[in-house]
């Protein structure tokens, strides 16, 4: 008895104390879930705490100057912070930065004036004049390339022929035709032809994207650029674009042109500024409500686009879905290099990243490729939202931002002396084409687009935006025979005058350049 009273003791004993530690798994296992939900809740944005804080927001646009706080604290922004943030920048090589609350600026950095080259910002940019036009009835979106009259050469086959404008908006054609402006990664990874129906298959495709400009400029009977200006740049009061600013790039592999922008980032931050208001500028309304929601509202999930699995494609705009700042409703408008206009609406917040990539113009000349990674481009935003740290003032201080000033000194010419550089000149790689305009020469090149050359002084020239020193060289009677362009200071790239009997590079290699160093970046 006394053992077989031992025996239930001892399993009653060893029942409890399994009872126990399942007990104790329990609590940890509900204790390690509740700090994994502290964990997450504290590195979530406040979204909240952010409506609170701007139920008092204004609304306000800049006129035709940008308006600025006297400080970030005054916007309820911590200067430590934004510090943090621009030391983080210029460590990834970023060019210009521009951070806009409420509709004056929180901080910027770099030249924001500066009009640089926008790559594939210029897809966003497509829609939004997609978008302007639609109250107009000029284009209609489910009408097919057939139905239009739209061919290439090569020419498309009767199932290409079948894509619909709407698809072409979502890079969803299933053309998968050679076309302008191509990265080396899109031509590698193109799908053959035939390969999907029209609608069906997301690839991040050119060919789309140009042929919606000869669809738009076929369907509305406007140049696009032009057309951009009237819709955009006057009513926004952009305060650098000019329809020179932007090109159409050609090349053989397609009747369809690819469309480059240069814009500045103070003026790419009012587009910005615009699709955060749903389109309304002040009282008036620029873009609907609707095609706003439409074209910034994911349809492409991952993995249809591996380039970028933590963004879904709308219309020509990339919609975040994954990572840390989902829930601020992260909508942005991106190019290659790292050029972005990032839109926040639950933060009421929009900035625009810049990046010096007109390397990419003259290819083979730049030894160094100023990038930026989206991961790279992603962790500054995140550095710049955590800078957020408390409401705003009742009545923030706003002060007027300053005008950059340009710090090279320009001479006049006459217009005898102007027409002298007149002319097209060799390089190994492309030509330039120097030609007048109403107050300066203008330096151009069916790859680059068109430059403004400020006089500094006799036979050299500042050329606008490209921030670089041309350099003529006389040949007979003074007449300039040679152009050295420095798109990398110190080291000059050399092109021939067509007509001139020497060659340029050959002759290069005798001359003695007088190289000058390049001035400051204005402002």
């Amino acid at each position: 008895m006394f053992c077989l009273n031992a025996h239930v003791e001892k399993s009653r004993c060893r029942f409890i104390s399994r009872s126990i530690g399942i007990c104790l798994h329990l609590v940890f296992a509900v204790l390690a879930v509740a700090l994994a939900a502290q964990s997450v809740a504290a590195d979530a944005y406040p979204i909240e705490k952010w409506k609170k804080w701007d139920r008092q927001r204004s609304d306000r646009m800049p006129g035709e100057q940008w308006m600025r706080y006297a400080s970030p604290e005054e916007a309820g922004w911590s200067s430590g912070k934004l510090a943090e943030a621009k030391a983080f920048s210029e460590k990834l090589g970023s060019a210009a930065v521009m951070i806009v609350y409420d509709g004056a600026v929180v901080a910027q950095w770099g030249p924001v004036h500066r009009r640089y080259m926008c790559h594939s910002v210029r897809k966003s940019l497509m829609s939004a004049m997609y978008g302007a036009q639609m109250p107009e009835g000029k284009i209609d979106l489910q009408k097919t390339l057939a139905e239009l009259g739209i061919d290439d050469c090569p020419p498309l086959t009767d199932q290409e022929k079948q894509a619909r404008v709407i698809d072409l908006l979502t890079a969803r054609s299933g053309v998968y035709h050679r076309a302008a402006y191509e990265t080396k990664t899109i031509k590698a990874s193109r799908p053959q032809r035939g390969s999907h129906k029209p609608g069906e298959h997301f690839w991040y495709n050119n060919w789309d994207f140009n042929t919606l400009c000869t669809i738009f400029e076929q369907e509305t009977g406007k140049r696009f650029f032009e057309e951009f200006k009237r819709r955009f740049a006057d009513p926004l009061a952009m305060q650098d674009f000019r329809v020179r600013d932007g090109y159409y790039h050609r090349e053989k592999w397609s009747i369809h042109p690819a469309y480059p922008f240069r814009l500045s980032a103070r003026d790419m931050a009012r587009i910005g500024l615009l699709f955060l208001h749903e389109g309304k500028w002040g009282d008036r309304r620029i873009l609907s409500k609707e095609w706003v929601e439409k074209s910034t509202a994911p349809i492409s999930y991952r993995p249809e686009h591996p380039r970028s699995p933590e963004y879904a494609y709308s219309y020509l705009w990339w919609r975040l879905v994954e990572g840390r700042m989902v829930p601020t409703g992260l909508y942005s408008a991106r190019g290659f290099g790292g050029h972005a206009i990032d839109v926040f609406p639950a933060a009421n917040t929009v900035v625009v990243h810049r990046v010096d990539t007109f390397w990419d113009m003259a290819k083979g000349i730049r030894k160094e490729k100023p990038e930026v990674s989206n991961d790279d481009r992603l962790e500054l935003l995140e550095k710049i939202l955590d800078a957020r740290t408390g409401p705003p003032k009742n009545h923030p201080k706003l002060v007027p931002v300053e005008e950059p000033r340009l710090e090279v000194k320009t001479v006049q010419l006459s217009p005898e002396q102007a027409a002298r550089y007149q002319g097209i000149y060799k390089f190994a790689r492309f030509k330039m084409t120097i030609k007048p305009s109403e107050d300066n020469l203008l330096v151009s090149s069916p790859k680059m687009g068109t430059f403004t050359l400020l006089p500094l002084g006799c036979d050299r020239f500042w050329v606008e935006d490209l921030e670089a020193i041309a350099q003529f060289y006389p040949g007979k009677r003074r007449r300039p025979a040679m152009l050295s362009v420095e798109f990398i200071p110190g080291e000059p790239t050399v092109g021939a005058r067509l007509g001139d009997t020497r060659k340029g590079p050959r002759h290069a290699r005798g001359h003695r350049f007088r190289l000058w160093r390049s001035p400051r970046s204005p402002g």
